[in-house]
């Protein structure tokens, strides 16, 4: 008879916090939990044994349907189709979760994405911090961005950005629409670029947004790029010409390939998970530590190519400050908002130990 495997702690606790708080199941309730074949390299097995572990010890009925890199909805296996109708839960442990966070997904099941790739990453901070007290900063925080008439985002190494948003149309729900909820706790709600004017330094990459598939998705840069923007547009492109060639020819061939307008800035938002972090060289695999970083306060970036969120190409920003309403709330990547009083007024409620914030994403904070 073959052994559960032993878990720690910390591991069944960010078990917990996903089942409970994220997905929000029951006893007596059932969740198929969809786990991509480790073999691709971006998730592991060992999660979705963990938490199907722990869910059947709360008396809620667990099973795992390995699946392979799903496209979309047009090609969702038939027992995931099957899991969605008839499950009261589904945690994709997969690629797929995220290519349907915008869809229309078919069944009543309710729907997690889940971003702890590996053993490892469900085991920190990032985690176990009970998930309702990161939703409750989260919610805190989007109180303040959802009626900000005015941002603004710098970085060290140029970025200089603003604009205004429609906050009639935030309190309206058209700024974002996820179908899926997302574990662990990672960027709030995108802001608005349709009025955005200024110049963008893009840094180390660009990268797909892991909305939709293309070949050759990712574009290395070795130098510094600088993106003028006007009213939410790429107008210009400046640096060494034969990079910015580059750059020009990706974006036209993602836009045909997709047959969409390359040229839109969309929207930006920066992590505000304290205990994000990447203990691996971000290059080494920049499709698994786009996966994880994003969450982390250190890293901001912005939606392009695709008049929605979250585009088809990112930009990513280190160690930017952000500003909304005139008000600082990022300073060098540093979350200054955890320090305010309705931030500490929550921890102390919810009986934790201050948040400690990580800097570690695997990318050196003197390269930022």
């Amino acid at each position: 008879m073959a052994q559960t495997p032993a878990f720690s702690s910390n591991q069944i606790a960010g078990a917990r916090s996903l089942i409970e708080g994220a997905i929000g199941a029951v006893p007596g309730e059932t969740l198929a939990i969809i786990a991509e074949d480790p073999a691709l390299g971006i998730y592991d097995d060992k999660v979705p044994a963990c938490v199907a572990g722990t869910a059947n010890s709360m008396g809620i009925k667990s099973s795992i349907i390995t699946v392979g890199n799903c496209a979309g909805l047009e090609q969702i296996p038939p027992a995931v189709t099957s899991a969605l109708i008839h499950s009261d839960h589904v945690l994709f442990q997969s690629r797929l979760g995220d290519t349907l966070r915008f869809s229309d997904i078919p069944g009543g099941a309710g729907k997690t994405m889940s971003y702890a790739l590996d053993i490892d990453i469900l085991g920190s901070a990032s985690c176990t911090v009970p998930h309702r007290v990161l939703e409750r900063i989260r919610s805190a925080y989007e109180q303040h961005a959802d009626t900000a008439e005015s941002w603004r985002v710098t970085c060290p190494n140029g970025t200089d950005i603003s604009g205004t948003q429609d906050i009639q149309a935030v309190a309206r729900g058209e700024a974002e629409d996820f179908t899926v909820t997302r574990f662990p706790v990672c960027a709030p709600r995108p802001i608005s670029c349709s009025t955005a004017t200024g110049v963008v330094a893009i840094t180390h990459w660009l990268m797909a947004s892991g909305n939709k598939p293309y070949p050759d998705d990712e574009l290395l840069l070795p130098d510094l790029i600088m993106a003028q923007v006007e009213n939410g547009r790429i107008i210009d492109l400046s640096g060494s010409a034969k990079l910015v060639d580059k750059v020009r020819c990706h974006y036209t061939r993602v836009g045909k390939y997709l047959n969409l307008d390359p040229w839109e800035v969309h929207s930006w938002h920066a992590g505000i998970n304290p205990g994000c972090s990447y203990r691996h060289r971000a290059e080494s695999n920049l499709e698994r530590w786009g996966k994880v970083a994003f969450a982390n306060p250190r890293y901001l970036h912005f939606h392009t190519c695709g008049s929605y969120a979250p585009g088809e190409i990112a930009w990513s920003l280190f160690d930017a400050t952000v500003e909304l309403n005139g008000k600082l709330f990022w300073n060098k990547g540093d979350f200054v908002y955890l320090q305010h009083a309705e931030v500490q007024a929550i921890v102390t409620e919810e009986g934790l130990q201050p948040l400690v914030v990580s800097t570690d994403i695997g990318i050196p904070e003197s390269q930022s």
